[in-house]
């Protein structure tokens, strides 16, 4: 496909194999999911590593049962992502227990991630994770929210590639929602070492100039390009839903394959909380075309929340404040609690963080909101927040 090409078909959410030309409309989640039970699950190469991989893959930043992974399974989501840090540090123990006693860990593409960032750390946390996972080996090993450029460096390398002689790992990258991720992103595609990243990615940022920029060095580099944060573009769809529904698909569903639509993407993460949203997204990666009322809804949709939607970029409208709120994690939390109905972890994190940082009792926001490059009501979402999450 030509540059030109390409371009036009992430601005106007067209899939490379023709999705005008596909079913425009997804049908009934649950009726599609049934329907489609014979069809396989699409997949994608991830990047350098030549594994195919599901397109819809299952996140475990949420509590996960047998009944809950088995359905994934049965569905041919394979790819499983965990973290040391996910459930208060149990998800890890869940998902190696589960697999264990199931037999399966050999269909299963295993992620897990490590916080601490320093190779001597990464090292050791992955002896940690493994033991947690009841597992000799893990697929593919992040550095967990990675936003320092700076750390993929020639240490960071030899550490990486001295994990994958032990056997312990196939394969190195890293995930990040940060507020300085594009220039990592940037600078992944340079070291030659990383192997595939994990990004926050969503419909609202087919015209990011400088996000497309990164995505498509590391589409060059032949990194594998896993999104996350994929429903966080929604703010609420409270007000849009119903013509949502009438089309025959709900608007999370739409939000996923707006994702899918983008032929850089291999896959989707997705924390799912039951088995009918296991089905409902199973169904949308079957049905993944972009359908012209789909897009055109999600584009309208988009204008008109622009200005609620907080994009992370925590280095222009914190540092335009004279107290030490964290903006960008309040209001990440926030989108857990109302976009991704998680109203506990919301405030279990929002818990987390320091006291001084949820001290918003007199604070001008004006200056955040100036900085803000996208006219977001700062002050009025952090109050709400706030609110929400306390």
């Amino acid at each position: 496909m030509r540059d030109k090409d390409k371009k036009l078909t992430r601005r106007e959410f067209i899939a490379a194999s023709g999705a005008i030309g596909a079913g425009a409309v997804l049908a009934s989640a649950v009726g599609r999911a049934e329907a489609a039970e014979d069809k396989p699950m699409p997949k994608r190469v991830l990047g350098k590593t030549g594994v195919e991989i599901p397109i819809l893959t299952m996140g475990t930043a949420l509590p996960v049962t047998p009944p809950l992974l088995n359905a994934a399974l049965a569905e041919g989501i394979s790819y499983i992502d965990t973290a040391q840090s996910y459930v208060g540090g149990k998800s890890e123990k869940m998902v190696g227990t589960i697999l264990q006693k199931s037999g399966r860990r050999d269909e299963c593409f295993i992620v897990t991630k490590s916080t601490d960032h320093d190779p001597e750390s990464f090292v050791s946390n992955l002896d940690g994770s493994l033991e947690s996972l009841r597992m000799d080996s893990v697929d593919l090993y992040f550095l967990h929210n990675l936003g320092n450029p700076d750390r993929l460096d020639d240490e960071m390398m030899k550490t990486a590639e001295s994990l994958k002689k032990s056997g312990k790992i196939r394969f190195f990258g890293f995930s990040s929602h940060h507020g300085n991720m594009v220039a990592t992103l940037e600078r992944a595609a340079e070291v030659g070492f990383v192997d595939a990243v994990m990004f926050k990615y969503n419909f609202r940022d087919y015209d990011n100039a400088a996000l497309n920029k990164a995505i498509d060095k590391m589409h060059k580099a032949n990194i594998g390009l896993i999104a996350m944060k994929t429903q966080g573009g929604a703010v609420s769809f409270a007000d849009s839903v119903d013509k949502f529904k009438a089309k025959g698909f709900n608007p999370h569903q739409a939000a996923l394959k707006a994702v899918w639509a983008d032929e850089r993407i291999a896959g989707a993460v997705s924390a799912m909380k039951n088995i009918k949203q296991v089905k409902e997204n199973a169904a949308a990666a079957r049905n993944s075309a972009m359908g012209f009322e789909e897009r055109q809804m999600l584009r309208e949709y988009a204008a008109e929340t622009d200005h609620l939607y907080c994009r992370g970029c925590s280095e222009r409208c914190e540092v335009a404040l004279a107290a030490p709120l964290q903006i960008a994690e309040t209001l990440r939390y926030r989108m857990y609690y109302e976009n991704y109905g998680e109203r506990r972890r919301g405030r279990e994190l929002f818990a987390q963080l320091p006291a001084e940082a949820k001290q918003i009792e007199g604070v001008d926001f004006s200056a955040a909101e100036a900085a803000c490059p996208h006219n977001l009501p700062i002050g009025q979402l952090m109050n709400e927040a706030v609110q929400k999450l306390a």
